[in-house]
């Protein structure tokens, strides 16, 4: 039976992306990087060194806003995969939500003298709605791929494309960061309008981004349910994610990526506090941050090769192992109080071994597929946004739980600690995310999808659509 879906386009199969289009997309996430860098980098060591909270109202205050945006990103793909718009399905959220996304980015920076009580409750605030915005901003940027066409080699370069374009800029704003909130801080790491106007800069550049995304988007193939019905969105979403999750790979892909990322969102929310205290060098963050980024970069050159010639699921396998033993790498060279400059060699090949990334968007385009051939409806907004959703329950564990063991070994803002303090930060920092990659494997191995079966696929969606 065709599905119902496919009235939208007569060959959705045959659409080939242009160079520009692939480019105009990847802005998206551009603006996405340049809107949540300084969150996800800076976030907890502006709470706690600038606005003054405890460790532990700034692990509740990230683990309530995280699992609030882990929430949002399967409403956003139940709803968005129904749009009805002039626009299509995701494109109306690239230009409406953009403007908001970059004021409460802004806002989350922002330190206002008040009663310490209150600071709490202004933080949990400002962080929750830029979340939200994220959410819906960011998941048209994943989602809307998936509708551009349905030949999965032109939607992993799509992607590839689109890492290239995100690496530049992550390249630039980590190259930056630190030196903006120097420079504004007048030379303070600690200086409230040093956060404020290096996040008002990213934030304001981030809004043409998205705008050049939405420009140079264009949606041919359609979704969600019978055009005219009428289903309470409760229902509609509720119904949507149980049958995203019903699927055995969609399933075990979750499990792989929010262990994966509780490594990875672990690890970057406290990571500059391994440039400050265990090392000393705070400056270290830019180039590590750069260098890792670089890395980020040259891994979409050859991921893609490999994802097309190799199994996807052994590719993830394959970078879990990798970045565990950068990760063991980096405790010794703190240990040893490395130079900055090994550092960020390793920070290079860190980079350079995040294939996870691509390995997941090349896979949740092949279980669309796989899901629209055996149900009849194509649920790719939720099937994505089930995938961020892990992407963000990893963000949640992960960055609440780094802070609150950084403070249950020791640490103590702004002050000198003792070495065996030092140690043990330097192992919550490396030895905890090490283990999470190692734990993904696991997952990544029970997953079915082959490429073989992927090529299957497309084949029958040519078929189908003839």
């Amino acid at each position: 039976m065709k599905p119902q879906e496919t009235k939208a386009v007569s060959d959705p199969a045959a659409v080939k992306l242009s160079l520009a289009q692939k480019i105009g997309y990847g802005m998206g996430e551009a603006g996405s990087t340049l809107s949540f860098t300084m969150i996800g980098s800076y976030l907890t060591v502006f709470y706690s060194d600038v606005v003054g909270l405890a460790p532990a109202v700034i692990s509740v205050i990230m683990l309530i806003a995280r699992i609030w945006q882990a929430l949002c990103d399967p409403i956003f793909g139940g709803i968005a995969e129904n749009t009805r718009s002039k626009y299509g399905r995701y494109r109306p959220y690239l230009l409406y939500v953009s403007p908001i996304l970059a004021i409460f980015s802004t806002l989350t920076f922002l330190n206002l003298n008040i009663p310490d009580s209150a600071k709490a409750f202004w933080c949990i605030f400002t962080y929750i709605g830029c979340c939200t915005a994220y959410s819906f901003a960011n998941g048209a940027v994943a989602c809307v791929v998936n509708s551009l066409t349905s030949i999965n080699s032109e939607r992993v370069s799509a992607n590839a494309v689109k890492g290239v374009i995100s690496s530049i800029f992550g390249i630039i704003v980590n190259a930056v960061t630190m030196p903006m909130l120097m420079k504004f801080g007048g030379g303070n790491t600690n200086s409230a309008k040093g956060y404020f106007f290096t996040v008002l800069i990213f934030s304001i550049v981030s809004i043409p981004c998205f705008m050049i995304c939405f420009k140079s988007t264009k949606e041919v193939i359609g979704g969600g349910s019978v055009s005219g019905e009428r289903t309470n969105p409760l229902v509609m979403i509720g119904s949507s994610f149980k049958n995203a999750l019903k699927d055995w790979n969609v399933a075990w892909l979750v499990i792989a990526m929010i262990l994966y990322l509780t490594g990875v969102f672990g690890r970057i929310g406290v990571m500059v506090y391994y440039f400050i205290y265990v090392l000393g060098e705070p400056m270290g963050m830019a180039s590590f941050g750069t260098a890792m980024t670089v890395g980020m970069l040259v891994v979409n050159f050859y991921t893609p090769y490999l994802l097309n010639h190799i199994d996807k699921k052994l590719v993830g396998v394959l970078s879990c192992i990798l970045q565990a033993g950068c990760c063991i790498a980096f405790f010794f060279m703190g240990e040893a109080r490395a130079s900055v400059l090994l550092v960020a060699g390793v920070g290079l090949i860190y980079g350079a071994t995040n294939m996870v990334g691509l390995v997941s968007v090349g896979l949740v385009g092949e279980l669309i597929d796989d899901n629209w051939i055996r149900t009849g409806k194509r649920s790719d907004g939720m099937i994505v946004t089930v995938i961020s959703f892990s992407t963000k329950i990893g963000n949640a564990i992960g960055g609440a739980i780094g802070i609150v063991v950084l403070g249950a070994v020791g640490f103590v803002a702004n002050s000198t600690m003792s070495a065996e303090i030092l140690t043990k930060m330097n192992a919550v920092i490396n030895f905890g995310p090490a283990i999470c990659f190692l734990a993904a494997i696991i997952p990544f191995l029970m997953i079915r999808m082959t490429n073989k079966k992927g090529k299957e696929n497309e084949q029958k969606l040519k078929e189908m659509n003839k």
